[in-house]
């Protein structure tokens, strides 16, 4: 949704992501604006990937990580938790840093990572996934004090989604779902405010300060 509206906007885009009958729907939609590129964060050498439609590109200024993955783990599932872990962390981290440095180099531009309001404590269902994205979101406020300390115009957006009408929204209390027509509109506004944190909606802050305030004893029942 988000690329269909930079698309719109006349920006150039490359668009990447594992189900390549998605890529090919965008690519005949936007067949003179979207570059497409069908491959897994969780595999190796994708900085070379990246690089490739960076120069297919003719540049780059702005790189949106919003892959990412999470299911519930009830019973602490290696293999929920082995995936979540290579996408949000290993893959994010891979791509994150080479686009950064890249930018160094270029001496500005922007990152946009899409987290999660479920960064804000630990989840006994999803323990991996609330974990990875506190990762995300630790990480990218490291980055934007390093980009401060080097003196280079890059500004890395956290992005804190509550609900969305997706395959990712899993769970039976789903509550605020927002659709993604109105997540786009509101996570490109962040990024052009070049805001350091955005909850989409906003109405989610509330919850993330509910969340941090509510005492050890009274959380761990509910989640």
């Amino acid at each position: 949704e988000m690329a269909c509206k930079y698309v719109v906007n006349g920006d150039k885009v490359v668009v990447t992501g594992r189900r390549e009958n998605l890529l090919n729907e965008l690519k005949e939609k936007f067949p003179d604006g979207i570059i497409a590129s069908c491959f897994d964060v969780r595999e190796n050498q994708n900085q070379e990937k990246i690089q490739q439609l960076i120069d297919q590109l003719g540049g780059l200024d702005l790189l949106i990580y919003n892959a990412g993955y999470g299911d519930p783990s009830k019973e602490l599932s290696w293999e929920i938790e082995n995936t979540t872990t290579k996408t949000n962390v290993n893959g994010f981290v891979e791509i994150v840093s080479y686009a950064f440095n890249y930018f160094i180099k270029q001496g500005y531009g922007q990152i946009a990572i899409t987290s999660s309001v479920a960064a804000v404590r630990g989840n006994s269902w999803a323990p991996a996934y609330s974990a990875s994205k506190a990762f995300m979101c630790n990480y990218a406020e490291g980055l934007n004090i390093k980009a401060r300390r080097l003196k280079k115009d890059i500004v890395v957006t956290d992005i804190r989604p509550g609900f969305i009408n997706t395959k990712m929204a899993k769970g039976n209390k789903q509550f605020w779902v927002v659709s993604k027509e109105k997540a786009a509109v509101q996570m490109i506004r962040a990024i052009e405010k070049k805001k350091r944190v955005a909850y989409i909606t906003r109405r989610w802050w509330l919850i993330a300060q509910m969340m941090k305030l509510m005492p050890y004893h009274m959380y761990r029942r509910i989640v």
